[in-house]
């Protein structure tokens, strides 16, 4: 396998990288046109390398790296709520993607997640955080998780709705509620109502 060490220095930079990516790789470095299938394989078999689905690689044995492979997309609900350390729960990480989701409950590098899909129109809402050294992620904003809460009907305990609610920026809250029919708005402002 001669083509490991310039392979693993090559891809380390990258989060997740996909088959094509590999392909090309190894043909630009003189490889034969579908070698690129094997080595995969044996590079997945000795441990180098994980497999997130179908195509789509890392090198990272890291579930939270590989939303990357779902792109566009930021991690919102449970995972958000993780983050902000709202709770404590271990919970399925929660991708939220523009694309379309064939099923709602993968498993992820041995983690369980949870994807869900967002029109164009709603994907807004979050920020870059830096997860680890060089690494960021795209976390959903605290007003982005109460309305996703609630638009995906994954509603959380009192006492979590609680510590969001005090946490919100009412102006950034109604600036995105613009992007919501009349119902959701309303659930919104009833369930901030119920807080007062």
């Amino acid at each position: 396998m001669k083509y490991v060490k310039m392979f693993l220095k090559y891809f380390e930079e990258f989060p997740v990288f996909t088959a094509n990516d590999v392909k090309l790789f190894l043909k630009k470095n003189g490889a034969g046109k579908e070698y690129y299938k094997l080595f995969i394989h044996n590079m997945v078999k000795v441990g180098k390398v994980f497999v997130i689905k179908r195509g789509y690689y890392t090198m990272r044995d890291d579930p939270m790296i590989a939303g990357f492979a779902f792109s566009p997309f930021y991690y919102g609900l449970e995972t958000s709520l993780t983050y902000y350390k709202l709770w404590d729960y271990i919970t399925p990480i929660t991708i939220i993607t523009t694309n379309r989701v064939r099923k709602s409950s993968i498993e992820l590098l041995g983690r369980n997640a949870s994807l869900r899909s967002i029109s164009k129109d709603k994907f807004f809402g979050y920020a870059s955080v830096e997860y680890k050294e060089g690494i960021y992620l795209p976390i959903a904003d605290i007003e982005k998780t109460v309305i996703d809460s609630i638009y995906f009907h994954a509603r959380f305990s009192k006492g979590v709705y609680a510590k969001l609610v005090g946490r919100i920026d009412h102006k950034k809250l109604n600036n995105y509620l613009k992007s919501y029919n009349k119902i959701i708005r309303k659930q919104v402002d009833d369930l901030l109502a119920s807080f007062e």
